[in-house]
């Protein structure tokens, strides 16, 4: 069978491909709503799960490329609790298996009421690319595993390119800048390899204090916020162990005070405003409390993994794979089988989130 690792290792080639076929994937979008294109003034983001951590990791860089709105919200919110409804946006779905009930619902409340709508999935015959006003391609394919590395990366790298192509489009972004971006989304996905490797070597010294914590927390600023929060999601469900992701500045305002020796904090910086503030909590924890761990830049400890970051803007996808391959190596170390088939009948039979 083949390994979650072995997944997160396909990572880099499909990252290739979504860049390499970018104008073909978005063309079904500018065929559905080209004449209205002008007129967009929001990007709508809605996703659940993973889908939903990809949004909240996308949006950033989709706002400054598309110089528009972006907003991201889960199905849910977007279903019951959101009454103002944007006629002018682009509501964006993300589904890898295009089967979220709820998303699914969202987007068909969005079609009955005349919002222009698109789903990102794994392939045209899924319910939400059916039912969606325009279907666009992850090309991730298949996954072996329900807790999704493929699904995130590609769902994040095609939400990003979403938005530069609309700044393209707008004129916002050059050519010259464009071409510049699509390097540095190529550079983070040649330096995968490295930075996977870079991490089973780092998980070699230091999974050890991490399996013994009751809680992992994980920080990050900017779209590394949206990787600490995707890592909170792969930890709880892939070796099981609690874990919550923070905004880096929200973070430091309540939950530090409740940390102990047995939280595992572990801080994403991939440098800007708030690289200080990064290294002083990882600091903290790792001084103060013997349990904290900085990821990327500023790095200045044996405990820490340092690496620099090749891929400018889409850096997000070089820590995310950290977090992955975290992921899975917590599991397999703690003696999870992950070849095992996921029964989960039980729950199902109390709630189901997709179908």
């Amino acid at each position: 069978m083949v390994s979650m690792l072995e997944c997160i290792r396909r990572i880099p080639t499909i990252l290739h491909t979504i860049i390499d076929r970018r104008e073909d994937t978005l063309a079904p979008l500018w065929e559905r709503y080209g004449k209205v294109w002008a007129d967009v003034d929001e990007l709508v983001l809605i996703g659940s799960g993973t889908s939903n951590t990809a949004t909240l990791t996308a949006r950033y860089l989709a706002e400054r490329a598309s110089g528009r709105r972006v907003t991201a919200t889960p199905p849910n919110e977007f279903l019951h609790s959101l009454t103002v409804r944007n006629s002018r946006a682009l509501h964006v779905f993300v589904s890898q298996t295009g089967t979220s009930i709820v998303a699914r619902q969202a987007l068909q409340l969005a079609n009955k009421q005349g919002l222009m709508t698109a789903a990102w999935s794994e392939a045209p015959t899924t319910p939400m690319a059916r039912d969606a006003g325009a279907f666009l391609n992850l090309h991730c394919g298949q996954e072996e595993y329900p807790m999704r590395t493929i699904g995130y990366s590609a769902s994040v790298l095609s939400l990003l390119l979403l938005g530069l192509e609309l700044g393209r489009r707008r004129g916002v972004v050059p050519t010259s800048q464009y071409e510049a971006y699509i390097a540095q989304a190529r550079a983070a996905a040649n330096h995968l390899p490295k930075v996977i490797d870079r991490a089973m070597g780092w998980l070699d010294a230091w999974r050890r204090p991490m399996l013994r914590s009751s809680c992992l927390a994980f920080y990050g600023s900017d779209s590394l916020y949206g990787v600490a929060l995707e890592a909170a999601v792969k930890v709880w469900e892939t070796p099981q162990i609690a874990a919550i992701g923070y905004e880096l500045e929200e973070g430091i305002h309540g939950p530090n005070y409740g940390f102990n020796h047995n939280h595992c904090v572990i801080v994403l910086n991939a440098g800007g405003v708030d690289q200080g503030k990064a290294i002083a909590l990882s600091r903290y924890m790792r001084l103060e409390k013997g349990n904290g761990f900085l990821v990327g830049l500023g790095a200045e400890a044996p405990e820490d993994l340092a690496f620099e970051p090749q891929g400018g803007a889409f850096c997000c996808l070089e820590f995310a794979a950290v977090v992955q391959v975290l992921a899975f190596r917590l599991a397999l170390d703690q003696g999870r089988d992950l070849y095992a088939p996921h029964d989960n009948s039980v729950m199902e039979s109390y709630f189901r989130s997709h179908s």
